[in-house]
């Protein structure tokens, strides 16, 4: 599955805002961009070495006694048993997954989830899924190219967070509530005013940047889908699909997860047959 596209598009907001910053901060201060530089160099060179892992989820190697829990847990996924058996690390800061593949050769499992397999409260064919969603989104995780862009993305993502916690506060508050939703009117008035005194390169600039601002939450939405098809995929090959479908189903949270459900009991049905086929030309052809 092409998962790059999808990928750019939904960073392209990123990566102009950060530009236009660190051009500001290269003007400003040329010591402080060349320190920058040198620390995301370092990070993208370790960022999956026992210092990366611990600085990025707070990891730590399991026990033994942890590790064999849980890959007693994955048994059923054939492609991480014998050689391909990962390393398994306890991750307190797991980026709010239940399970992350940093690397093809390494399995991070965060704290809940551990308790969890150990007190037997969650089954073994559902640890299975979220081991496999993790392995199906592994080439992102571990992709050097999506890792380079994040950490030059990374004003952007401070002003996403800024911005995330003031619509929380604006929700509370009936007069920045207005004020937030108005932003478009404002947007509007701007722009008609640097078109009636002439301004275009304001005009240009203000255009672009309710483009953006507009396009950027449906991109935004289409690379969490192309995750999400991603893990899927990953599942229906190692033959979990439905254990995932029953797992969505439990949540009841809409259509949208019903028809993800529905999709996944298809793609093991055809994936069974499929399989019962060539055991039958086999058959024959003996």
């Amino acid at each position: 599955m092409r998962w790059r596209g999808a990928w750019a598009v939904a960073q392209l907001t990123g990566v102009i805002v950060s530009t236009l910053i660190w051009i500001l901060v290269a003007g400003f201060s040329p010591g402080l961009l060349a320190a920058t530089v040198g620390v995301g160099v370092l990070f993208l060179i370790g960022r999956s070495s026992r210092v990366g892992l611990w600085w990025r989820f707070a990891a730590r190697p399991a026990t033994p006694f942890e590790e064999r829990r849980v890959l007693a847990a994955v048994v059923p996924i054939a492609s991480l048993r014998g050689r391909r058996q990962p390393r398994v690390w306890l991750a307190s800061r797991p980026a709010g997954r239940a399970t992350v593949m940093p690397t093809a050769t390494d399995l991070l499992v965060s704290r809940a989830l551990l308790q969890q397999i150990v007190i037997g409260e969650i089954r073994h064919d559902q640890v299975c899924v979220l081991v496999s969603q993790a392995a199906g989104r592994e080439p992102v995780d571990h992709s050097r190219l999506v890792a380079a862009v994040g950490v030059y993305c990374s004003p952007w993502l401070v002003i996403e967070t800024v911005v995330a916690s003031f619509g929380l506060v604006a929700r509370g508050a009936p007069v920045l509530s207005l004020s937030w939703k108005g932003r478009w009117l404002i947007l509007a008035v701007a722009l008609a005013d640097s078109a009636q005194a002439g301004h275009w390169p304001a005009f240009l600039g203000l255009t672009a940047a309710g483009l953006l601002a507009a396009t950027t939450p449906h991109f935004r939405r289409r690379w969490e889908a192309t995750l999400r098809r991603l893990e899927d995929r990953r599942v229906v090959a190692d033959g979990l699909a439905p254990v995932l479908a029953s797992m969505i189903r439990r949540q009841r949270r809409g259509l949208a997860d019903e028809e993800r459900a529905e999709a996944l009991e298809l793609r093991a049905s055809a994936s069974r047959s499929v399989a019962d086929y060539a055991m039958g030309g086999q058959s024959d052809a003996r």
